[in-house]
């Protein structure tokens, strides 16, 4: 979350960027030098200013999603003072600018909730509860095939399909396996006494009754 601070921060940048730049070239460039600089102001700083003002609202698109078009509505005005040209590119600049900038601010909100979809974490067990893993998935990267969450303890287990027995039985917690395959969220409410199959990591599990 942002606070009104920030907003005024950026609104500050927004005015150097989008008004006092164009003042600056406007008066203080020469004629030859001045279109050159405005180049590199339209088609270099302004789109470059424009995705990173977006990617910073999309942090908090409620309070900041008018911004780029403040920056937009801003650069209008100051081309439209300081260049005394009341050209229609400017108003073609000021779309793609404002554009750039919701574009940038969406993709930025997407990456945060998918990064927050991937924080929750599914199973009602304790990240720290221990569960039962073979030595073949530590020790020698198999994949895990068969899960089993026990009746009597709610116990889970994690198996390859090889053969097992007791010497092959490790003690990991349950985040631990998580992060070894993530796949194993699709299992977060498997009921006790059942347990899950597949043939490889790709295949849907299948559930059964153990």
């Amino acid at each position: 979350m942002v606070n009104k601070r920030a907003i005024i921060i950026w609104l500050a940048i927004t005015i150097l960027v989008m008004l006092a730049l164009p003042f600056a070239v406007a008066r203080l460039a020469s004629e030859c030098s001045g279109m050159a600089l405005c180049m590199m102001l339209f088609l270099i700083v302004n789109p470059i200013y424009s995705a990173i003002l977006g990617y910073r609202c999309g942090k908090d698109i409620k309070k900041m999603w008018n911004l780029p078009l403040v920056s937009a509505v801003a650069f209008l005005a100051g081309t439209w003072i300081f260049f005394d040209i009341h050209e229609l590119w400017f108003v073609v600049y000021a779309i793609v600018y404002l554009a750039i900038g919701w574009i940038a601010m969406a993709i930025n909100k997407y990456i945060n909730s998918s990064n927050k979809r991937n924080d929750i974490y599914p199973f009602s067990d304790a990240p720290n509860t221990a569960v039962f893993i073979c030595s073949h998935i530590l020790d020698s990267g198999e994949d895990i095939l068969f899960v089993s969450h026990d009746t009597d303890d709610g116990a889970w287990q994690f198996l390859c399909d090889k053969e097992h027995n007791e010497s092959d039985a490790r003690i990991v917690s349950l985040k631990y396996v998580l992060d070894l395959d993530p796949t194993i969220s699709n299992l977060n409410d498997l009921p006790l006494g059942y347990c899950a199959q597949r043939k490889s990591k790709s295949d849907k599990w299948v559930i059964a009754k153990n």
